[in-house]
């Protein structure tokens, strides 16, 4: 059995944060990681085919949230702007949609002054002289960038994302040049290596104060067991969500019947992502614009969405000029995907851009050269794509963040209260968060 002062379960971004902050501190930490990867759902693939980073999990960097941007900067990485222009598809044309956040707010006054939580779908369900581009928007935004599904998210969780678009402009949203992958590497190797085992998948936490045994599956199908005072908790909502039955999941005695109430309050979204190169930047030709009943903006677009379609928004590497397109469907849009294996979702995303483009699938299958694909549903490690509360879950974060007994401390997105939810910079403050608790409980 390996004794360790602190275990860390989850090398992504916020058990990494952790173990980092730990380490800085002089602390000891072992991180026990399933996959043979670090990162979690950060998945920044280098392939030389693309000529940018493969980013099949997270891939923007929202705002300047300081913990995040001083550590993009302390690991010697370069962010670049992501432009801001939309098109979607109305009437039979690509569109540009002005003003994107201005259209967004507007439409999403209102949900502020609910009194009772409710869901979103209720919400415009009751809200019947709403514009109908107005409420599509809306749901557009919620199965996108929450991931979410309208008939559970809460409606006043929506509200509070509206304060923070309140501010919203073309610079709040970036890239790293070298991709999420860099800065992941960074907090495994600099100033000092952490103590990471891959491969290495927590099947048991056995606990109670100031002891924890954590029985583990190897490489080989050995068992093993590793046994500190502390234990950082650092696993996706999916995961910890699962029944003990499940594959992955990961079972805890005495079970944490006081998380599993937080956890059932909120909802965990599923995302799937294709990135594509082809032999060409072709929406950027005359003929494109002309075979998609757009104007010569479709040339500069960065966002074009068609909720219509089984990938319902794409997006260029602008500002970067390479043959690349990223195809996105979230929410309900990807639970409708689940069960397809790779080579079926490449089908559907080539089927939703053909369509977008008004172009045959063969046609654009002829120009293809390379593609990656990702459906996090059935990703065994994660299960899904990021959190989002549900109706009667305002609470629920902060409890799920709590610790227990000065024994058992928990990181990740789904943890965060600060308003970083659902995003990286969430995750790394969640993981800050939770060492500092750790460390705290010394005394």
């Amino acid at each position: 059995m390996h004794m360790a002062p602190i275990i860390v379960i989850g090398a992504g971004a916020a058990g990494l944060a952790a173990a980092r902050t730990l380490a800085d501190a002089g602390r000891e930490a072992v991180v026990l990681e399933a996959r043979c990867r670090i990162g979690g759902r950060i998945h920044t693939l280098n392939d030389p085919a693309f000529g940018v980073p493969v980013e099949l999990g997270a891939e923007f960097v929202h705002g300047r949230p300081d913990a995040l941007w001083r550590l993009i900067h302390d690991a010697g990485l370069t962010a670049y702007d992501v432009p801001f222009d939309h098109m979607q598809r109305h009437s039979g044309r690509l569109v540009t949609i002005d003003d994107y956040p201005a259209r967004l707010r507007e439409a999403l006054r209102g949900i502020a002054r609910i009194r009772h939580d409710l869901s979103l779908a209720e919400y415009l369900r009751r809200r019947q002289n709403q514009n109908p581009g107005q409420r599509e928007l809306v749901l557009q935004f919620v199965r996108g960038f929450d991931a979410a599904d309208p008939e559970q998210i809460s409606a006043k969780s929506v509200a509070a994302e509206q304060e923070g678009l309140a501010n919203m402009e073309e610079e709040t949203q970036f890239r790293l040049l070298d991709g999420y992958g860099a800065l992941m590497r960074h907090l495994t190797g600099s100033p000092a290596p952490l103590d990471v085992r891959l491969r290495t998948e927590a099947t048991l936490i056995r606990w109670k104060r100031r002891v924890v045994e954590v029985h583990c599956a190897t490489p080989r199908g050995e068992p093993a067991r590793v046994r500190a005072s502390r234990v950082i908790v650092a696993l996706p909502l999916g995961t910890l969500q699962l029944p003990a039955s499940e594959p992955g999941a990961v079972r805890f005695e005495p079970d944490i019947t006081v998380k599993r109430r937080a956890m059932s309050r909120l909802g965990y979204g599923s995302i799937a992502k294709v990135v594509l190169r082809f032999r060409e930047a072709f929406w950027e030709r005359p003929a494109a614009a002309r075979a998609a009943r757009a104007d010569e903006s479709l040339r500069n677009s960065s966002f074009l969405h068609d909720p219509t379609l089984a990938f319902p928004t794409w997006w260029t590497a602008r500002p970067v000029r390479v043959p690349v397109l990223t195809g996105w469907a979230g929410g309900t849009y990807a639970d409708r995907l689940i069960g397809l294996d790779s080579q079926e979702l490449l089908v559907e995303a080539m089927r939703s851009l053909g369509a977008l483009m008004g172009r045959r699938p063969g046609a654009l299958r002829a120009l293809l050269e390379a593609g990656h694909v990702r459906h996090w549903s059935s990703d065994r490690f994660a299960r899904g794509a990021y959190s989002y509360e549900c109706v009667g879950g305002a609470r629920a974060r902060r409890s799920l963040a709590m610790p227990i007994e000065g024994t058992l401390f928990f990181a990740g997105e789904a943890t965060d209260t600060m308003g970083q939810a659902s995003t990286v910079a969430g995750a790394i403050a969640s993981g800050v968060r939770a060492a500092r608790q750790a460390m705290g409980a010394d005394t």
